[in-house]
């Protein structure tokens, strides 16, 4: 009986060496297929792992970049004191860290340049925006606390000099504007 089974199975004019063939065949492709599947899910891994630990290392290289090697950025702010007056027009009573370190980076990037704040002004109303008051000038700077404080202090530096050479005496000048200044 075995033997008819076996025969029902085969087709005509098929040998039993031609099975055993065609199934040793399909059991190598199935192989060589799940070795392909491990090659790829392998490589997915790899890939995965190396971005990673790139991802990390790109984290770790700005964060030391934006602390620098042995400071500590609250250190910094808290030793150097702002020498300017602060006026706050809303009396608020409280200055929020941001902008007092925002102060601070900026007079000190000025005095770098050579110009002494006398006055800083928080305006009623406007959140990010400073009046900046600049020792010997007439005009006042308004100025985004969003922007960079070097920036800022370039842009000022750059506008006292331009209106030095063209002897104008703005009521105040606009540099929230990365690239652009405006007088008035």
């Amino acid at each position: 009986m075995r033997n008819k089974s076996k025969m029902k199975r085969m087709r005509a004019g098929q040998t039993i060496v031609a099975e055993r063939e065609r199934v040793e065949s399909e059991s190598e492709r199935m192989q060589a297929r799940k070795k392909a599947h491990r090659r790829q899910t392998t490589s997915i891994l790899v890939v995965a792992l190396m971005l990673l630990i790139l991802g990390l290392a790109f984290y770790l290289g700005m964060k030391e970049l934006a602390i620098g090697p042995a400071t500590n950025v609250e250190n910094v702010t808290e030793s150097y004191q702002v020498k300017a007056e602060i006026v706050d027009e809303d009396r608020r009573g409280q200055i929020s860290s941001r902008v007092q370190t925002y102060i601070a980076d900026l007079e000190q990037d000025l005095q770098a340049l050579g110009l002494t704040v006398k006055k800083v002004t928080l305006p009623t109303g406007m959140i990010r925006a400073l009046y900046v008051d600049i020792e010997g000038q007439e005009a006042y700077y308004k100025v985004d606390i969003d922007r960079s404080a070097a920036v800022t202090a370039e842009d000022i530096e750059r506008m006292t000099r331009y209106l030095a050479e063209k002897d104008l005496h703005p009521e105040y000048v606009d540099v929230r504007i990365e690239g652009k200044a405006y007088y008035k």
